[in-house]
């Protein structure tokens, strides 16, 4: 494949215009020996903490839990640019915690309290898993983790739960309930429009044949294997593409990350930084692209 140039992920309007600009003041609350690790860790224990609240049927507690993960979520990386921590431990560890306490939670907050439909829990987790593993696939091909596309992405949707959590403790009810007709109205509707939006988020990001049969496999393995075989199969398959494509990023530029430290630390101003995830400080080192590498 080549090496090829990270130019970090791919964020929504949203994200740079609002999102973004509002967690780099609020990354400025917390101390600068705090290890952005461990605000990581912090995040993924609200997205189990979530988990557990929804299971005991405590809505309040899931919302909060839940915002607080993708709050975090948000933080870890600008802490790290920050204190001039990034690290390929980081970017494995935050993506790991996404890829598996992130989509269950998601997944189970869609189904239950966004449209009302627990027994799509299952076609939503496959959904989920497919859309993660399309993201570390076009990192892997052009550099550019992509969940999502300019208008709508993985900050929209966890919005999105947060608001369905909140409607169901201060109704009880889900946002959107697909009752008796309208759910065989509807869904088979929304199960096509998911489908097909994860397959074009597939081949608009992938765009290699291989890579994209691969991904083919897993989502025939989800439509017909047995359960959890397909989750058997998604750990380790995320775990390989979190590795390597850490392995294969260009080391943290340490005068980047020392000057963005002395910069915070003697509370200078510095251009916002909209880069969503826990991605490396750009290096000023050559690096070979690959066929079909994105340019930076």
């Amino acid at each position: 494949d080549g090496d090829v140039v990270s130019s970090g992920p791919m964020s929504s309007l949203l994200y740079d215009l609002a999102l973004s600009p509002f967690y780099d003041r609020l990354v400025q609350l917390w101390p600068l020996w705090v290890h952005p690790n461990a605000i990581t860790c912090l995040g993924g224990a609200g997205a189990a903490a979530s988990l557990l609240a929804m299971r005991r049927g405590s809505w309040v507690a899931a919302c909060a839990a839940f915002t607080a993960y993708h709050m975090l979520d948000n933080m870890d990386g600008k802490q790290a640019r920050r204190t001039g921590k990034s690290s390929r431990l980081g970017h494995v560890l935050d993506h790991a915690l996404d890829g598996s306490l992130g989509v269950l939670a998601s997944c189970q907050i869609c189904c239950d309290h966004l449209f009302g439909y627990p027994a799509a829990q299952r076609f939503a987790l496959c959904c989920g898993m497919s859309t993660l593993l399309t993201c570390h696939v076009a990192e892997r091909c052009s550099g550019r983790p992509t969940l999502g596309t300019r208008l709508f992405g993985a900050d929209e949707l966890f919005l999105l739960c947060s608001l369905s959590l909140g409607h169901r403790a201060a109704t009880g009810e889900p946002l959107l309930q697909l009752d008796g007709s309208e759910r065989e109205r509807w869904w088979p509707a929304l199960r096509a429009g998911w489908l097909l939006a994860v397959a074009l988020l597939a081949v608009l990001t992938v765009r290699r044949p291989r890579w994209l049969a691969a991904l083919g496999s897993f989502g025939l393995l989800c439509a017909t294997a047995p359960w959890p075989l397909p989750c058997l199969v998604y750990g380790p398959a995320l775990a390989v593409l979190l590795v390597t494509n850490a392995a294969r990023a260009p080391r943290p530029c340490l005068a980047c990350s020392r000057s963005s430290a002395h910069s915070s630390s003697t509370r200078t101003r510095s251009p916002p930084q909209t880069s969503r995830g826990r991605e490396y400080p750009p290096s000023s080192r050559t690096h070979t692209r690959g066929p079909g590498s994105a340019r930076s």
